[in-house]
């Protein structure tokens, strides 16, 4: 064969794995298009979300990736054809062309760093919530994905189900006017307030190096990070409102298209060096969107820190005061509030004025499913990280403040800075490890 044959042939392979790679595709037989899902992450909520992804009928589980051995072997007796790696660093360096779309289901701390490394290889990712450990993390996850054309999705599963949809639905049909702030709230405690850990030995079963990735180097201490708690602590989790405000904040945002915060300001009690505190209560102030008022307040209370209710009008339609949830969202609008619970179908109140008003519920979405569509040609996911991104931005705006309470945080999402607290604005991007540097994100 003449040289000039071969390298004909080669740069036609090169431009033909392109074009797979772009299109996340690949033909079982010219009649259907199944796509290739590696998991990084398979214990705990990354097992729940493989069993769901993989529940999809054009889904082939080819890889799977976990610092723990035992999550690793218990996925790998569910998923028996998929090859199996601790790194994965080394997933992708050994069979990133045998991968069309990627799951990250680990501690927040590694989120981006395993969602950048996929989509530097150019597949499409599933990242679990809160999108990133760090504000600068987000802004670059969202970028490189919009560079990259690949789909995306983050893992608030409620934000497609009937009872977020149709929440944002009411709150757009203008039944309550426009809306002057919402107060939103969690009784979860995501918090630690004791002493130092004391080190203990790594379990067999543990890759301890590679469970910290890019955080700072520590000593394991049972109990306290893996398998459960890593989102008490600074380091590696975002408390209670990465956990939860996420969930939360997601209807109000996607319902009043907000944009970026002006300021935030925390009256929490004073927060501890490493981590989170017990119970946080953070302001916000927003630019007037189409569905707000000019210098709108956005509340977050956490840790049973229950918001101020003495305005509301929480009458039902007996006339007599309905309690609030656990853990839910109100709307305060001109003409009304809008009570919507985590997770139900969202009530007008007070009941009495729209006892007339039939709510439409909105259809159910299978959230995974919709990410493999999306992947499969089908229609573009609306949690993607050009709406993940901004939304994680903000909640971590509010871990920030909460640090520092008292002092109202100035927001400069242009330049991706806090210009009026240098503590704060510190904190906004971490230095990765030595060896665990990410293209796009060190």
């Amino acid at each position: 064969m003449s040289q000039s044959r071969r390298l004909f042939l080669s740069n036609t392979a090169a431009v033909i794995a392109a074009s797979h790679a772009a299109s996340g595709l690949r033909a079982a037989n010219k009649d259907e298009q199944r796509l290739r899902l590696a998991s990084i992450g398979v214990g705990g909520m990354g097992a729940a979300d493989l069993g769901s992804l993989s529940s999809h009928p054009k889904v082939d589980v080819v890889a799977l990736c976990d610092v723990d051995s035992n999550n690793l072997m218990s996925a790998a007796q569910r998923h028996p054809k998929a090859k199996l790696f601790s790194d994965f660093r080394k997933m992708f360096a050994e069979i990133a062309g045998e991968i069309d779309a990627v799951s990250v289901s680990t501690p927040d701390h590694t989120h981006a760093p395993a969602a950048m490394t996929a989509m530097n290889y150019g597949k499409h990712v599933y990242c679990q919530k809160p999108l990133t450990h760090d504000v600068y993390e987000s802004r670059q996850l969202r970028l490189i994905a919009e560079k990259k054309k690949v789909v995306t999705q983050m893992g608030t599963q409620i934000h497609s189900a009937s009872a977020y949809r149709t929440a944002v639905k009411l709150v757009q049909s203008g039944v309550i006017g426009k809306i002057r702030e919402t107060h939103s709230w969690s009784n979860k405690t995501w918090g630690y307030e004791g002493p130092d850990p004391e080190p203990t030995p790594v379990p067999e079963n543990l890759q301890w190096d590679l469970w910290l990735g890019t955080a700072p180097e520590r000593p394991f201490a049972q109990g306290h990070f893996h398998p459960g708690n890593w989102r008490k602590w600074y380091d590696y989790g975002c408390g209670t409102m990465g956990d939860m405000a996420i969930h939360i904040l997601d209807p109000v945002f996607s319902a009043l298209k907000l944009g970026n915060p002006s300021r935030v300001i925390s009256s929490s009690s004073a927060a501890p060096k490493k981590s989170f505190g017990m119970q946080n209560h953070t302001r916000y102030t927003f630019p007037a969107s189409p569905f707000t008022t000019p210098d709108f307040i956005l509340t977050w209370s956490d840790g049973g820190k229950m918001p101020d209710t003495s305005s509301w009008p929480l009458e039902g339609a007996d006339g007599k005061p309905i309690g609030l949830p656990d853990q839910g969202s109100l709307f305060l609008g001109e003409k009304g509030a809008i009570l919507l619970p985590h997770v139900a179908m969202p009530v007008l109140l007070p009941a009495k004025s729209f006892a007339d008003y039939k709510i439409e519920a909105a259809p159910d979405g299978n959230h995974y499913h919709l990410f493999v569509e999306a992947c499969l040609g089908g229609a573009p996911t609306t949690a993607h990280f050009g709406y993940a991104g901004p939304l994680t931005e903000a909640v971590l705006l509010g871990t920030l403040a909460n640090r520092f309470p008292g002092s109202e945080l100035q927001w400069n999402a242009e330049q991706i800075a806090i210009p009026n607290h240098e503590l704060a604005n510190a904190l906004l991007r971490r230095n990765y490890r030595k060896g665990y540097e990410v293209d796009n994100l060190s």
